[in-house]
């Protein structure tokens, strides 16, 4: 039975792994800092090989941001829309941005509450389909220090 089972991995079990400090490990995951390839490579096959994944919520408690792109969209059945999603996710694909998807079915008290969650998460930025919105939308999107894109103007 491993030592790590049945518990998240940290910072520490890498450094343990690879014989090198915290912050080296830091530094090598989040890709800053001056470190030697061989230092990388020994930090990410240890990484690798534990299963570790990094804990975006604790940089994200920091920098009051997360690597998330909100991409509200009306619906899924509208061929439109997943060809959108296609062309986010191409955009996105070689950044550390992932996008998250909220669907409104055309219903303005929807695209509220979804806008609300995923301003909640604060997100790197916001893809909303449509230029018309509830008072309640435009408030939020007004309000926040988010980048905002409005795409396509849509029929409910």
């Amino acid at each position: 039975m491993s030592r790590f089972e049945n518990r998240t991995l940290t910072l520490r079990d890498v450094s343990e792994a690879s014989g090198v400090s915290e912050m080296t490990v830091s530094r090598v995951l989040r890709g800053r800092g001056d470190v030697s390839q061989a230092t990388r490579e020994k930090v990410l096959q240890a990484a690798k090989s534990l299963g570790y994944v990094p804990n975006k919520i604790a940089g994200a408690l920091a920098s009051q941001r997360v690597n998330l792109v909100a991409v509200i969209i009306p619906s899924m059945s509208n061929m439109v829309f997943p060809e959108v999603l296609t062309g986010v996710n191409s955009v996105l694909e070689n950044t550390e941005l992932q996008p998250v998807v909220g669907v409104t079915d055309y219903l303005p008290e929807k695209e509220e509450k979804v806008l609300y969650q995923m301003l909640s998460w604060r997100p790197s930025g916001i893809i909303i389909a449509g230029l018309e919105h509830s008072d309640a939308s435009k408030a939020m999107l007004k309000s926040t220090n988010i980048p905002v894109v409005e795409i396509m103007d849509i029929d409910g």
